[in-house]
């Protein structure tokens, strides 16, 4: 085993994961937010705006990014901004588990993109605005690190709600 198929076999994991979460959580927290934010691990989002992220992050982002340095000569990928993309998108209209449907098929054909992929076709490099120049192999492990900043910001909201007497 190396370390791209483990980060594979995560990549994988995190859709059921996502899923499990919204449908063990009362609908009334989907939308809760904290009173304050200190120790937050990432972005100050809902828990229906995590998943509408994530989703747009899989599917808009990084499917993209791979496909593009697989098939492109050193592409150029500028900043997206979490906060920008959630207005642009209207997260807060999206319902969670369509967004987490969505997700669990983007992811799907993602992953099938990067199981496709030769060891020189890993190499191949981007360049990437705030890490500046990345291989391809590189990129899928910023996508596993992005789902994981997800995943620990929605256990942080968890811990909040348990915090503030919610039963969680």
């Amino acid at each position: 085993m190396d370390i791209l198929s483990d980060t594979v076999r995560s990549l994988e994991s995190v859709p059921a994961r996502l899923d499990l979460l919204y449908r063990t959580m009362p609908a009334s927290y989907w939308d809760w937010k904290p009173a304050s934010w200190e120790a937050c691990p990432g972005e100050e989002f809902s828990f229906r705006e995590h998943a509408c992220h994530m989703l747009d992050f899989d599917a808009l982002v990084y499917h993209v990014r791979i496909r593009r340095t697989r098939d492109e000569r050193n592409p150029k990928f500028e900043r997206v901004f979490g906060d920008e993309l959630a207005a642009k998108r209207r997260y807060s209209e999206i319902h969670p588990l369509e967004a987490i449907a969505d997700f669990v098929a983007a992811r799907k054909a993602t992953v099938a993109t990067i199981k496709a992929l030769d060891d020189l076709q890993l190499q191949r490099k981007a360049d990437l605005a705030q890490y500046g120049e990345i291989t391809l192999g590189g990129l899928v492990h910023l996508l596993c690190d992005h789902d994981s900043r997800h995943l620990a910001c929605m256990h942080w909201l968890l811990a909040k709600l348990a915090c503030s007497g919610h039963p969680v």
